[in-house]
């Protein structure tokens, strides 16, 4: 049974892998719609949600990674998350989003 639960990863991983990516997605389209991204309350609707997806979801996804319970598929598509939370910087910071903590090698930036 617990070898079971093993090769399964931790509880919600994959949800919060879910929800993670379908964020970034949203957060390259509201940059990249020159109607929504000028669009104030748009931004801040967004940035409630972005704000609580890294400070619930992607913390919870770092811990699970730094304490190897991903599982190989979960841990493939979370180091392909960070890479496009990377890649998506530059459209944080023009939002004025929160910037998400990211691994890099062992230590975290904020």
């Amino acid at each position: 049974m617990r070898e079971e639960a093993a090769s399964k990863g931790a509880p919600g991983v994959d949800a919060d892998l879910d929800l993670m990516i379908a964020a970034v997605r949203a957060l390259r389209e509201l940059a990249s719609d020159p109607d929504k991204a000028p669009d104030g309350a748009r931004v801040y609707d967004f940035s409630i949600r972005w704000g609580t997806l890294l400070h619930g979801r992607l913390e919870r996804l770092a811990y699970y990674h730094g304490r190897g319970e991903l599982t190989p598929q979960q841990q493939e598509r979370y180091q392909e998350l960070c890479a496009q939370l990377r890649h998506s910087l530059p459209l944080v910071e023009r939002l004025g989003l929160a910037r998400p903590g990211l691994p890099r090698g062992n230590q975290n930036v904020s």
